[in-house]
């Protein structure tokens, strides 16, 4: 259940780690709003009983609140200046069906009504803003064989992004960066291909593939049970 709790804020809240621009920082009354906001919106998307439904509506979360580029950068990290534009291109197209793919390979039938979360603390930095929260699954886990109700603690980061628009830029989930993992993630792909650009992008682009078929049947199974 964990991993669970763990993919689902992964997937919505992927975001860089270090932006690629200068940022502006968010007070923390809009903050505040802000990550509120987010959290119910996210639960909503969960409680959606119609698997299509609950995938736009994660996609569209996605698309909108996340900057898919500085998440993109900061994976590729330094392995970007040995890509040529056409390797860049393809990346960064196989990099947003990926994220988006990544949250369908779970189960996200849930009772979201069953996660509380809460807002510990905000603090402003010149650059950004810090929001601590906490997510409590426990009225999920607490009917689960061998499951240990724990409240996880998650840490983002605010800025003014793209359009003015909120947008976190970095999240902790038990003080673990999951951008900074999938880095290592990708870095290991790449070591793996013997440095080779085009291989690692045919390796990402047959994971993307996988993911999209899984998430496709898993709806259209969904749907034949209904009719």
């Amino acid at each position: 259940m964990m991993k669970l709790i763990q993919q689902v804020i992964f997937g919505i809240w992927l975001f860089a780690g270090a932006a690629q621009a200068a940022t502006v920082a968010v007070n923390s009354t809009d903050a505040r709003t802000w990550a509120n906001s987010k959290g119910q919106e996210l639960l909503q998307a969960l409680a959606e009983s119609d698997l299509k439904t609950k995938y736009a509506k994660l996609d569209k979360m996605m698309s909108e609140d996340v900057n898919l580029n500085y998440v993109g950068k900061f994976i590729i990290g330094k392995y970007a200046r040995i890509m040529t534009k056409e390797q860049t291109a393809r990346y960064n197209d196989l990099f947003y069906r990926y994220v988006l793919s990544l949250y369908k390979q779970i189960n996200l039938d849930i009772d979201a009504s069953g996660v509380n979360f809460s807002i510990d603390s905000i603090i402003e930095h010149p650059q950004f803003t810090t929001v601590n929260c906490t997510v409590d699954p426990s009225s999920i886990l607490k009917n689960m064989k061998n499951a240990e109700p724990q409240k996880i603690p998650v840490k983002f980061k605010l800025i003014r992004g793209t359009d003015n628009r909120i947008q976190a830029v970095d999240v902790e989930i038990s003080e673990v960066s999951l951008v900074i993992e999938y880095r290592k993630r990708f870095y290991q792909m790449i070591q793996e291909n013997d440095g080779e650009i085009n291989w690692f992008l045919g390796e990402l682009e047959d994971m993307v593939k996988a993911n999209e078929r899984s998430a496709a049947a898993r709806a259209e199974m969904q749907e034949a049970k209904t009719l």
